[in-house]
C-alpha cells in the first residue's frame, strides 16, 4: 500500500460517513440485524474522524508553507535578492489560500492589506524593488495589527 492510500483523506472519510448512513438505512428496515446499525454508526464515525485528521494535516502543511514563504520573503527584502523576495510572496500567498480552504473558507483580507498586496505586485511586475518593499510592509503592517 502506497503512502497516499494509507494517509487520511477528505474524500475516504465523506465516502465512509456515506456508507455509514446507508448501513444504517438498511439496518432500520423490519427484520434487519442490529449489525447494520451498529456497523453504520462506526463507520460514519471513523469517517468524521478520518476528515477531520485530513483537514488538520493539510492546515497544518498549508501554515507551515505560508511560514516558509514569509520567511523566504523577508530574506530576499533583507539580501535584495528579487527572486527569493517573489518567490516567498507567491509560497506565502498559496500557503495562505490553501490553510483557509482547509477549513472551508476563503481568505478575506483588510482594504489596508490589499493596497499593500497590490502596490506590492506592481512592484514585482515593473521591477521597482522599492515599490514592492513598501507594498510587503504595508500588507505585513496591515495583517499584524487586523486581530
Amino acid at each position: 500500500m502506497s503512502d497516499a492510500q494509507q494517509q487520511p483523506s477528505q474524500v475516504s472519510g465523506a465516502l465512509s460517513q456515506a456508507a455509514g448512513v446507508a448501513y444504517q438505512a438498511v439496518g432500520a428496515l423490519p427484520g434487519t440485524a442490529d449489525s447494520w446499525t451498529t456497523e453504520g454508526k462506526e463507520l460514519q464515525r471513523k469517517g468524521r474522524e478520518e476528515a477531520e485528521e485530513a483537514r488538520l494535516r493539510a492546515k497544518g502543511e498549508a501554515t507551515a508553507e505560508r511560514v516558509e514563504g514569509k520567511v523566504q520573503s523577508a530574506w530576499g527584502m533583507v539580501t535584495g535578492d528579487q527572486e527569493a523576495l517573489n518567490q516567498g510572496n507567491v509560497k506565502a500567498e498559496e500557503g495562505e489560500w490553501k490553510r483557509d480552504l482547509a477549513d472551508g473558507k476563503v481568505p478575506v483580507p483588510s482594504a489596508e492589506r490589499v493596497k499593500g498586496k497590490v502596490e506590492s505586485a506592481v512592484g514585482m511586475v515593473t521591477g521597482d524593488v522599492e515599490k514592492q518593499k513598501e507594498g510587503n510592509i504595508r500588507a505585513e503592517k496591515a495583517e499584524w495589527t487586523q486581530g
